[in-house]
């Protein structure tokens, strides 16, 4: 058996102390009443040389790791070399030998976590994070809908297939509400713990988990008005589950559950955005790897729980039409497919507005990748100077004649060659838009396009084939219908002439 020296020689004391202390504990005696202490709890008889600190885990012999502690390889340190640090990497000050450092200092602190637990976040970060706040006493179920009802054995077929559909969605409601409070209780917690003692600084639990707690306290606030009472009746009075009782709750779901719009908004940059941090920084690659072989993640990777909400929101038209398939009843029916269209109506709502997020999104890339507005050459510098005020194309202001909720989309663009009047040929890049033909010059230096032309509005724009089948001819008009320019467009091939003449004829129909 491993033995311990008795706890007033052992150089380990002020590092158990001190962790007592961070984490919660109330070492404020003196040493020697804190060793009498740690004798009293032993087995008395034993020899002192063979006596264990109680509660204390030892380190299995030969290795240097507790099992089930941080994934990174615990090490020794190593004895101090040419420049005083205890690595040897190169000077203090370096780049190098401060990146060692920070990933010797997070293996520490992961291990520190590992064996202590986490050290509690101040009252008012937990509060905001939903940090282990409140109990989840209520958050627990029977193993079957079949322990609340006593006469299940007679109930029929149907009947007993409708409890099932009901019982999996209560209890996956539960599943997931604890896989939302993994991204708390352990991913942000374990983050925001760290950057108290300046690491992982440059990561941001907000972009991350900002929007969680409002889903937890949403869906917590759904279990007890909703799903728990309806729950309660049947524990009280062993009747099956009543899937009617559920209906008010369901008809205000888009208003209980409003903080999923901004999380579906925002679920594709914070996916991104976590990748991009796994990819490049090694610290919190090295973090995120401990919190998923913790055991309160479940095996549950960091991708997978960030998915989750938009998997959930999704899946409660299939859990509440899955109930419906197997209720007879007229009334019964009503109900459920009134909570279905409720719920139905809400998730439209979402992908509306993140299907113009998307487009806002590409609007903007695309306007990016255009640069100066430079459709006239002013004869003089006064001329330009008074010029310069009109000469900015904002792409991303909205479409005249138009209802505010209708984004600018990029349709079409690609290389053409153009003739006006009797001028040559010129090579040119459009961008078509939704109202709007833009004709460009590509800079390659600058690796933007610049606007040669004024804006052609689709509205006044006419688009005629001509003989050459690589070739059409665009006509813009005046407000009184006259020709105000005309251009000879010729297109790599027949087949860029047939797309370009489609999606302007798109783009221009009701």
């Amino acid at each position: 058996m491993q033995t311990f020296v008795p706890p007033d020689e052992c150089p380990f004391q002020g590092l158990v102390a001190s962790r007592i202390e961070t984490y919660g504990g109330r070492y404020q005696a003196s040493k020697q009443g804190s060793a009498d202490r740690l004798h009293s709890q032993v087995a008395p008889g034993l020899d002192p040389g063979r006596r264990r600190l109680h509660g204390y885990v030892p380190f299995a012999k030969g290795s240097g790791q507790v099992r089930g502690v941080s994934p990174l390889k615990m090490q020794e340190l190593e004895p101090e070399k040419k420049y005083g640090g205890p690595f040897g990497s190169g000077p203090p000050h370096s780049p190098k030998f401060k990146e060692v450092s920070k990933a010797r200092q997070l293996e520490m602190r992961l291990h520190t976590f590992s064996m202590f637990g986490m050290p509690r976040l101040p009252p008012e970060e937990r509060r905001h994070w939903e940090i282990g706040e409140g109990s989840d006493s209520s958050l627990v179920t029977e193993k079957s809908w079949k322990e609340l009802v006593p006469g299940h054995k007679e109930m029929s077929r149907e009947l007993c297939h409708q409890q099932e559909a009901l019982w999996e969605l209560l209890t996956t409601e539960l599943i997931y509400v604890r896989k939302l409070k993994i991204m708390t209780n352990l991913l942000t917690a374990g983050l925001l713990n760290l950057q108290r003692v300046g690491l992982l600084t440059e990561v941001s639990a907000e972009i991350l988990f900002g929007n969680v707690p409002s889903l937890i306290r949403a869906h917590k606030s759904f279990w007890e008005e909703v799903l728990g009472p309806t729950l309660r009746e049947t524990r009280a009075s062993g009747q099956p589950l009543d899937p009617v009782s559920l209906q008010n709750g369901f008809l205000t779901f888009s208003q209980r559950f409003q903080p999923y719009v901004q999380y579906c908004l925002q679920v594709k940059r914070t996916m991104a955005y976590a990748r991009e941090q796994q990819d490049n920084n090694p610290l919190f690659h090295a973090f995120v790897q401990w919190c998923e072989k913790h055991k309160l993640a479940g095996r549950q990777m960091l991708g997978d729980l960030l998915i989750k909400p938009h998997q959930r929101v999704t899946k409660y038209p299939l859990l509440l039409q899955a109930v419906l398939k197997r209720s007879p009843e007229a009334h019964v029916q009503e109900a459920l497919s009134a909570m279905i269209a409720a719920v139905e109506s809400f998730l439209r709502h979402i992908n509306q507005l993140v299907h113009r997020s998307e487009e806002q999104e590409s609007l903007v890339a695309a306007a990016r990748r255009i640069g100066p507005y430079d459709v006239l050459e002013p004869s003089s510098e006064e001329v330009q100077k008074n010029l310069r005020p009109f000469c900015t194309l904002d792409l991303t202001s909205p479409m005249l004649g138009v209802a505010s909720e209708y984004i600018r989309q990029l349709l079409l663009e690609g290389p053409v060659r153009v003739k006006e009047g009797r001028e040559g040929k010129l090579d040119v890049y459009l961008f078509l838009f939704s109202d709007m033909l833009l004709v460009t010059k590509p800079q390659r230096k600058l690796n933007k396009a610049k606007v040669i032309r004024p804006p052609l509005m689709l509205e006044k724009l006419v688009c005629r084939p001509l003989r050459d089948p690589n070739s059409f001819l665009v006509i813009h008009l005046t407000e009184f219908d006259c020709v105000s320019s005309a251009l000879i467009v010729q297109c790599p091939s027949a087949t860029d002439r047939a797309q370009w003449l489609e999606k302007t004829q798109q783009a221009q129909d009701p």
